[in-house]
């Protein structure tokens, strides 16, 4: 039986919903032969990275949707184009563009782990705080401006700001956090505070071979795709193409607000 080809899309259908509802691991996309491609709340961090305009956005977009539909408590971080207004005013959501109010958000979650309890490595999604970075490496360069700006009589090798988000990279999952971060620049920041081996699972477009050789040390890099939403979700053995759900803002409005079954009740700290 010959294997069916990758979707050019992948969009609510006979297929793709059902897997969208059907359990409690958010819902990638579809690989070979219209297989769910998922993923489960113990994962660790996740950085989903490509070229511009190859639909890390999206990636984040129905990964963060399916997380508040299931309980998760969902913070979003975009200083680039507010990629994600479809989720203001959702219960449980919050939504920064600004990089000061950005900065201060970063050290009070990184001062209060110590002050968290400890997650139940059992535990759905509905127990953990999502936090969606978009734009990784653009923020990162936005917090050492704003402090280089604001705070111009200080001597430090690093932004306060860079290194709170590296706190919750390095500790924040003992403590219920998940980042789901993006990056379209081509290159995600390599060796300092937000190096690349603090996301324990990474989702890759094209992008580049740099990015390949960095990101998917292992795994040659796949030849390059016109289809937009064209992913790779990474392991230490495997490179899994899939193509990406694709969610439209009022879509993943619609699915966040959604009663997915066995979703925890959520309160906000």
């Amino acid at each position: 039986m010959t294997s069916n080809p990758l979707r050019n899309s992948v969009r609510f259908d006979e297929r793709s919903t059902p897997a969208l509802k059907a359990g409690p691991d958010l819902m990638i996309g579809l690989s070979a032969d219209d297989r769910p491609v998922t993923l489960p709340a113990d994962i660790g961090h996740v950085l989903v990275a490509s070229g511009s305009g190859g639909g890390t956005t999206t990636v984040l977009r129905s990964l963060a949707a399916q997380a508040l539909a299931r309980g998760a408590r969902t913070d979003f971080l975009d200083i680039t184009y507010c990629e994600h207004r479809w989720a203001e005013g959702l219960p449980g959501a919050r939504c920064l563009n600004d990089v000061a109010a950005i900065h201060d958000y970063l050290l009070i979650a990184a001062a209060g782990l110590n002050d968290s309890p400890r997650a139940v490595p059992e535990a759905g999604w509905g127990a953990r705080h999502v936090l969606v970075v978009e734009e990784l490496s653009s923020l990162a360069d936005e917090l050492r401006r704003y402090w280089m700006e604001s705070r111009p009589e200080t001597q430090l090798e690093e932004a306060p700001g860079v290194e709170a988000l590296a706190l919750l990279l390095t500790s924040g999952r003992a403590y219920g956090w998940t980042v789901l971060a993006g990056d379209t620049g081509g290159i995600v920041p390599g060796p300092g505070p937000l190096h690349h081996r603090n996301f324990r699972t990474r989702i890759l477009g094209y992008g580049s071979q740099r990015l390949w050789l960095q990101l998917a040390s292992g795994h040659d890099a796949p030849p390059y795709s016109p289809v937009i939403g064209r992913f790779h979700l990474i392991s230490d053995r495997s490179a899994t193409p899939l193509q990406a759900l694709y969610l439209t803002e009022a879509q993943a409005r619609d699915t966040a607000s959604s009663s997915i079954p066995g979703a925890e009740q959520r309160g906000r700290a």
